[in-house]
């Protein structure tokens, strides 16, 4: 797992450079999902598979990151049996990339508390998810995902 996490780190550190400094929270995320998931598809296969046989084995791993103005939150996580989540709120800003496997998640209106939209993610894709939403999820037995948290505060001006 200590190759996987490194090259993560490789790939984070490498892009972070391509991000302009003034961009946090949701939009940095979402620009670092696409340039992290353009590199994933071409990770080595033999570094997925030791990751896979590793996970299966130990349990799941976390880092963190320092990125200037940018504190980000590692997190790798293996699911043996499958796993539901029902109506959580995101704590921070948050990238969630599936390395193997799926994800369903549903994303609720926070006022009216309906369900707005449905999503499957699957293998090499990811979601982008602000502060406070409201959202149940579905998690795939067998599925592994990459989650980065930006841990700094956004400015909060709705307050």
């Amino acid at each position: 797992m200590n190759s996987f996490v490194q090259k993560i780190n490789e790939i984070i550190l490498k892009n972070n450079k391509l991000i302009n400094e003034k961009i946090i929270g949701i939009y940095y995320l979402e620009k670092l999902k696409y340039l992290v998931l353009n590199e994933l598809k071409n990770l080595d296969k033999s570094i997925l598979e030791n990751l896979s046989l590793e996970l299966e084995n130990n349990n799941n791993q976390s880092k963190k990151f320092e990125f200037g103005n940018r504190p980000l939150m590692l997190s790798i996580n293996y699911y043996k049996k499958s796993l539901s989540k029902i109506k959580s709120p995101c704590n921070y800003d948050i990238l969630s990339i599936i390395v193997k496997g799926f994800k369903k998640v549903s994303i609720f209106d926070f006022d009216e508390n309906k369900k707005s939209i449905l999503l499957f993610i699957s293998k090499n894709t990811g979601l982008v998810l602000s502060k406070n939403t409201i959202t149940t999820e579905n998690i795939a037995s067998g599925s592994i995902i990459l989650d980065i948290i930006s841990e700094k505060n956004t400015l909060d001006i709705e307050k």
